[in-house]
């Protein structure tokens, strides 16, 4: 496997065509500096912020689950290619068969990522959980926007007090 990976892929197409907030580009963080990601995490970690941002999704404060996710997603990757090499089970000298512990570590993060995943709007479902929440607007909602448009479009009326 190559050591360099890509990560390019089309985002999928889901729900409304974007979610952006009322005309505020979406950015993204910086990676939390003292965790100190390598070369091919930064790479993860930069693929997931320009997939969140093309999505439109705002993600400006999830540096730190962000982080977790990259390490989690990189150390699935290592252990499945273990996997793949030297395989999952073993045989005792008894004739007992047992998981190798890079199979458990494997198991074990993948199930890491199906729960972090979601959170960070990382599958096709949260994603569309979230367009169908906040539909093409997006942003915080304005809860007497009705009413100022009613009362700014009504005809003028002496007041009463």
């Amino acid at each position: 496997m190559d050591s360099k990976m890509n990560f390019s892929a089309a985002l999928p197409a889901v729900g409304a065509s974007s979610v952006r907030s009322a005309g505020v580009e979406t950015t993204s963080p910086d990676p939390p500096p003292v965790i100190g990601l390598k070369d091919n995490e930064v790479e993860v970690y930069q693929y997931i912020c320009a997939s969140l941002r093309a999505a439109g999704v705002e993600h400006l404060t999830a540096g730190m689950p962000l982080a977790i996710i990259v390490r989690t997603f990189v150390d699935w990757i290592a252990a499945s290619e273990e996997c793949a090499e030297k395989g999952r089970s073993q045989i005792s000298k008894t004739g007992w068969a047992t998981p190798t512990p890079w199979a458990d570590d494997e198991k074990r993060l993948k199930m890491e990522l199906g729960q972090w995943l979601p959170k960070a709007c990382l599958t096709i479902p949260s994603l569309a959980r979230v367009r169908k929440d906040t539909g093409e607007k997006g942003g915080q909602d304005d809860l007497f926007g009705d009413l100022v448009s009613h009362a700014i479009n009504s005809p003028a009326r002496s007041s009463t007090h």
